[in-house]
């Protein structure tokens, strides 16, 4: 007799399928010598160099400790340049040096083409259902109401 498969939670579901991108997305960035959370703080230089090492962390919700080992790491690697504020002697701010630019659009390529696999099963219609329904997710994980677990569907 064969066993029954038993179903997962959406919620373990969920965390799986992330893990998995991740997992994806870290074995491309490791071809180009990046770390994870190395790409997203590019990212964000890239769209605005030279932000506060304070905002850097705020943009990408991470404690400033993280940020200033990612920089310093980035810094080592020579793909960005830390700074001290002109106004704040407090403050640092974050630069993408021409190697780190270089860097930018080899890692948006890397994100859409592990998107591009992740999703490459699903029509248009399903992954803007998806999109919505992870955003409907993360709105609700970010709001201080909680649901009753007898209230749950899974």
């Amino acid at each position: 007799m064969v066993a029954k498969k038993k179903k997962r939670s959406t919620m373990t579901q969920l965390v799986l399928s992330a893990r998995a991108g991740r997992t994806a997305l870290s074995a491309r960035l490791s071809a180009m010598d990046l770390y994870p959370g190395q790409d997203a703080v590019l990212l964000a230089l890239g769209a605005e160099d030279g932000l506060s090492l304070r905002d850097l962390a705020d943009r990408l919700s991470v404690r400033p400790p993280t940020i200033t080992k990612t920089v310093a790491r980035l810094a080592t690697q020579t793909l960005v340049e830390k700074r001290a504020s002109a106004t704040d002697a407090r403050q640092s701010h974050a630069f993408l040096t021409e190697k780190g630019l270089a860097l930018v659009d080899e890692v948006r390529a890397a994100q859409k083409a592990v998107e591009r696999n992740a999703l490459r099963d699903l029509t248009e219609k399903e992954r803007k259902t998806l999109r919505k329904l992870l955003q409907k997710v993360e709105r609700n994980l970010g709001s201080p109401v909680e649901i009753d677990d007898a209230e749950s569907d899974d």
